[in-house]
């Protein structure tokens, strides 16, 4: 039910998934830039779950609702699932005569402040993704993540040292606000963040009382003390550029599934990595698994080791691309 075909594509349907390129048709799981590709200009918002399809060089776009069966093609249905990445991300379910496929698109399965746990389903055939595909990677209690974020944060602000916190602008800098304001702490947002966070609370997402960032509040003659300020939410790209460089001694954080690595801090630029991330962890790829049953398993955007274990533990499994390699997306 699947083939490569210079992207994943689900076969007899000419639909592609995820393709970064322009597609006749292609399902659309989410709206981080990896997963858009070129169709970004087309879809303005962060909840994106939908159809692309391309019309001599013109794009339109379908939204579609979870849990309503669309009838896509003759001989082929599709059903939208909750995949609990970040607001808006979808598995797609392919129904055909051949049998059934998942897609799963970047997913988790536990909980989080700003969005819900994914719902997948059976399928004979699943198309995962294993960016945490080792064992290395069996993420730590939120709590306890969570517990330490909070223990940074309050010691910077104790030694009168500026806390940023960074995390995707998409997704994790969402749940990092929730965080903070749940925690009492005063939060400044990053422009983008911003842009974002209003996005979400329209959507439905409640995340506290936040300000949008103005260097004036930070620097010069009229900057707010500390106490007032907060703790400011930014990308991570920003950690050694001068939005963070122009204070003496920041504290900079950083929210990530990479920080179970070793030279996570070094990677980043950072003082602290802490792992909380929008993706699966080890253990919770193996519980898809369990969960979906599927004859045959195809892993995609991540560590092509996580195919081989399991083969070893039984499954009948390979990767969607054979040359596929990391992806460093957390």
């Amino acid at each position: 039910m699947l083939e490569w075909a210079d992207d994943l594509k689900l076969c007899g349907t000419g639909l592609y998934l995820d393709s970064r390129k322009p597609r006749e048709r292609c399902f659309v799981s989410h709206a981080h830039s990896d997963h858009l590709g070129v169709h970004r200009e087309a879809i303005a918002t962060a909840a994106t779950r939908a159809l692309a399809e391309y019309r001599i060089g013109v794009q339109r776009v379908t939204e579609l609702a979870y849990g309503v069966d669309f009838d896509f093609c003759p001989h082929t249905r599709l059903r939208l699932l909750p995949a609990g990445h970040v607001v808006g991300s979808a598995m797609v379910h392919a129904t055909r005569p051949e049998g059934t496929l998942l897609y799963t698109g970047d997913f988790k399965l536990r909980e989080c402040l700003t969005v819900g746990r994914a719902e997948p389903c059976l399928a004979d055939v699943l198309v995962m993704e294993s960016t945490f595909g080792l064992p290395l990677f069996r993420f730590p209690p939120w709590r306890q993540v969570v517990d330490q974020l909070l223990d940074v944060v309050a010691a910077a602000m104790k030694d009168g040292r500026q806390p940023v916190v960074m995390g995707f602008t998409l997704g994790k800098s969402q749940e990092i606000t929730r965080i903070l304001t749940d925690a009492g702490f005063p939060v400044t947002a990053h422009g983008a963040v911003f842009q974002i966070n209003r996005i979400h609370e329209e959507l439905g997402v409640p995340l506290g009382k936040y300000r949008r960032y103005s260097a004036a509040d930070f620097h010069g003659p009229r900057a707010l003390p500390l106490e007032e300020r907060g703790v400011l939410v930014a990308p991570p790209n920003v950690a050694r550029g001068s939005f963070v460089t122009r204070f003496d001694n920041p504290c900079r954080v950083v929210l990530t599934g990479w920080a179970m690595l070793k030279n996570a801090k070094f990677r980043y630029g950072v003082d602290h990595a802490l792992p909380l991330s929008d993706h699966a962890d080890f253990d919770e790829l193996l519980e898809l698994v369990e969960r979906v049953r599927p004859k045959k398993i195809y892993s995609h955007h991540g560590y092509r080791e996580f195919a081989d274990t399991l083969r070893a533990r039984g499954h009948d499994a390979e990767l969607a691309r054979p040359d596929e390699q990391l992806r460093l997306f957390g």
